[in-house]
């Protein structure tokens, strides 16, 4: 593990240098990033102009989930998001051989070489912002509450991460499906959402969506103390088994794999 560490920051240090070098990239991705946090909110802002509460949650509480969901996807854009849109070329252009002939994990490698500086900017600025709306709206807030918002925050990336990973996996077959990332993409939509619209939906293809919506729900169902143990346990379970399933999976589809070479 602590070898891992050490290489994970060394691969930080290699990835800020490379803004350092190209700061035009790092610009114009981090002007796209910050667009992108402020027009969810203006969607909030217009979902709720006219009501007050939708499936038992106020409209003040429906910018939280806006709020979180922000800054999870600026955690998980910048740990992961741009290595799997790479894995297409990787695979297709033959240089997954020299990947699985280094002594390192093949799955850490495809996942976390390249980290999204922007992104993590994102989350910073969800971060502060979360902080002022609690504030301003004098939510009560204990340490409790922060602690576990932080690890089910935590167990969203996991979940988040074990879905795209075993779609992703799947290119090793198929390296010609490139736009299985904006597929991914679009998913990631779905947890904005509170869980409870998509189960009183009554369409059975968004109910199987559920657990992406609990990936934000959940975590600021505690920070607003609402009542949200069933979906705590949910959510782990669901991670620890997708994750379970996306290294099963990542290592069936490696015997199957036809070397470039």
């Amino acid at each position: 593990m602590r070898r891992y560490l050490r290489i994970y920051k060394a691969v930080l240090k290699i990835n800020l240098s490379l803004i350092l070098a190209y700061r035009a990239n790092f610009i114009s991705h981090l002007f796209s990033t910050t667009a992108w946090a402020a027009f969810n909110f203006i969607w909030i802002g217009l979902l709720t102009h006219k009501a007050s509460s939708a499936f038992g949650w106020r409209s003040d509480e429906l910018v939280v989930i806006t709020i979180g969901y922000i800054i999870i996807t600026g955690i998980y854009y910048f740990l992961f998001a741009h290595n799997f849109e790479n894995f297409s070329q990787i695979i297709d252009h033959g240089r997954f051989d020299s990947i699985l002939l280094k002594p390192l994990d093949s799955q850490f490698q495809i996942s976390m070489m390249d980290a999204s500086y922007a992104s993590l900017i994102r989350t910073v600025l969800g971060v502060i912002g979360l902080i002022w709306w609690v504030s301003a709206h004098h939510y009560s807030v204990g340490l409790f509450q922060v602690v576990s918002f932080i690890v089910l925050m935590g167990v969203g990336v996991v979940v988040m991460y074990s879905v795209w990973f075993l779609f992703i996996t799947t290119l090793i077959w198929y390296p010609n499906l490139s736009n299985i990332v904006d597929f991914l993409y679009t998913l990631n939509g779905f947890a904005r959402y509170p869980a409870e619209m998509l189960r009183n939906s009554g369409i059975p293809s968004l109910i199987l969506l559920v657990p992406i919506s609990l990936i934000v729900a959940t975590p600021v169902k505690i920070l607003l103390q609402k009542n949200a143990w069933g979906d705590i346990l949910l959510i782990i379970v669901i991670g620890c088994t997708l994750f379970w399933l996306s290294r099963i999976f990542w290592k069936f589809a490696l015997k199957h794999y036809t070397s470039a070479s």
